[in-house]
């Protein structure tokens, strides 16, 4: 197990964290978000570098070891604890020689060198101790591991094996966005593979990768969301073609008490074998059996190798050949959309109906019946003022473009929640998704082919973690057209009257049907959407 530092140390590390919370960063955000300090718990750990080292050739002198985000050392510690306990080297070597460490805080470089002072014995006499001060210092330093030139051990050896915990910095919020001059730089040292909004965690894995020996080893906790969102598909691939997937690791759970975020581990190689892939999931890290293949570039998503820890059923999906794209097109407004409507939502105007995520539920729409949330003011009954929006960016024609015929689709949710607008009166508030038929497909049809059973199955599975909350779905309205459609028309429309009717058992039945599924897999598609719909109630 993961050695525990002494209570002074647990001390000052829960200090300095106390006191990053407490400090305000640019955006308003707590220093502590905006360098995205949430250190790594023991079992994440020990699981993480137990996988790193497995089958990890060890020469007498060591590997060179690197956490290139290394807050208060827990990594580091930890792998020096396990190269002793290996035999390769006394521990002072390995601290001397083998152990190097960044991070812009030099706060947390302080204690990391302290914890790793630690591990040597109390017999351990001054001169050492001395030696081993100064190599740590040297070694274990005050660096932004994304600015600047490659990463170099001393004598310019690449390192056999980083670790690490990188910063999760969300590009879409203001205090932890990199600026536009970071950002060109970081899309360079990627190959253009970080970019837009993709999380700057991925440029630390991108770029770590390319700084691995022949034969190495990385293992990172990284976002959940890296496994399966479309800005991180082009960093995805571009670690495919720096290294391979050895390991795989993922939870429902949050495993850092200060962050929601959810995480995922894994671990890559280098010149590695084609061993079969290892994968667990949960709090408990139990493996999930059956083989399954790594993953290769130019797949849409990694979410699929997890697919059975994220609750997705294991069926046989649709034999369909066509899209929901096929007959109905959708889009997704955005940021300008959104803050285009400051000032313009009142409580029970005469202008249209605004409609929120919390308002659509499948097949119905609660407005006037809950109080919601806009922009940071409570109301029952939201309206929008046409007046209020001319001129506005991103708002000219907005409202005319929205008020049609309309199926709204609210992801976030266990089950894909479609709502009929026949007459037009809602106005969606982001992140609802807008669907509108392309010919002469009913709006019934088109809800019923989005809510499907089959639909939820195929994007639980591809896209599990993409969501906030745990066992969420969300989709983008791409990844929404690119769904299933069914394949036999005449279930389909009866699918259609069934969720009109809101006889969901009956429109869940239907529409497996429709896609041609196998009784068998039929009826295990039904539960698991039965009890996904009823979970979120």
């Amino acid at each position: 197990m993961t050695r525990v530092p002494t209570f002074d140390q647990r001390d000052a590390v829960a200090d300095h964290l106390d006191a990053l919370e407490a400090r305000r960063a640019r955006g308003g955000v707590s220093r502590r978000k905006a360098q995205g300090a949430h250190y790594t718990p023991p079992e994440l750990v020990d699981h993480l570098v137990t996988e790193a080292l497995l089958g990890l050739r060890i020469g007498p002198g060591g590997p060179l070891v690197l956490d290139p985000a290394c807050g208060s050392g827990n990594f580091l510690v930890e792998v020096a604890r396990r190269l002793a306990a290996h035999g390769s080297a006394p521990i002072s070597r390995i601290l001397s020689e083998s152990i190097h460490g960044y991070d812009i805080d030099p706060v947390a470089v302080g204690l990391a060198r302290d914890q790793l002072m630690a591990l040597l014995p109390a017999r351990t006499g001054r001169t050492v101790r001395g030696r081993v001060a100064a190599a740590l210092k040297g070694h274990v330093i005050v660096r932004d591991a994304l600015d600047g030139a490659a990463y170099a051990a001393p004598g310019g050896d690449a390192f056999d094996l980083i670790v690490g915990n990188p910063p999760f910095l969300n590009q879409l919020e203001k205090g932890t966005a990199a600026s536009r001059a970071h950002a060109r730089k970081i899309a360079e040292r990627t190959a253009g593979a970080v970019r837009r909004y993709a999380d700057l965690a991925s440029a630390f894995l991108v770029i770590a990768l390319g700084e691995l020996a022949p034969r190495g080893r990385l293992a990172f906790v990284m976002p959940q969301s890296f496994l399966s969102t479309a800005d991180a598909r082009p960093a995805r691939d571009e670690s495919l073609q720096r290294a391979r997937v050895r390991s795989i690791w993922s939870s429902a759970d949050s495993h850092f008490s200060a962050a929601k975020v959810r995480v995922c581990g894994l671990v890559f190689g280098k010149g590695a074998s084609r061993t079969a892939l290892r994968r667990a999931f949960g709090s408990g890290f139990a493996r999930l059996s059956g083989p399954c293949s790594p993953p290769a570039v130019g797949d849409e998503s990694w979410a699929p190798l997890l697919a059975e820890g994220f609750g997705a059923p294991r069926v046989a999906g649709s034999r369909s050949t066509r899209s929901i794209g096929a007959f109905a097109r959708a889009t997704a407004d955005f940021r300008d959309q959104y803050y285009g409507l400051r000032g313009a939502i009142e409580e029970d105007g005469t202008g249209p109906r605004l409609a929120t995520t919390r308002h659509i539920d499948l097949a119905s729409c609660t407005w006037g019946a809950c109080e919601v949330r806009a922009l940071g003011v409570r109301y029952a009954r939201p309206t929008i003022d046409p007046s209020q929006l001319h001129g506005r960016k991103g708002m000219d024609g907005w409202l005319e473009a929205r008020l049609v015929p309309k199926v709204l689709v609210s992801t976030q949710t266990k089950v894909l929640e479609a709502f009929v607008d026949a007459r037009g009166e809602y106005a969606p508030l982001v992140p609802l998704i807008t669907v509108t038929p392309l010919g002469r497909t009913s709006l019934w049809m088109i809800a019923a082919a989005i809510a499907s059973p089959v639909v939820v199955a195929r994007a639980l599975t591809l896209y599990a973690g993409s969501a906030l909350g745990a066992g969420a779905i969300k989709l983008s309205a791409r990844q929404l057209l690119a769904m299933p459609a069914p394949i036999d028309g005449a279930l389909w429309r009866r699918s259609a009257r069934a969720l009109e009717a809101r006889d969901f058992k009956a429109f869940a039945e239907y529409s497996c049907a429709a896609h041609r599924i196998a009784a068998r897999d039929s009826r295990e598609l039904v539960r698991f959407w039965l009890w996904r719909l009823g979970a979120q109630g």
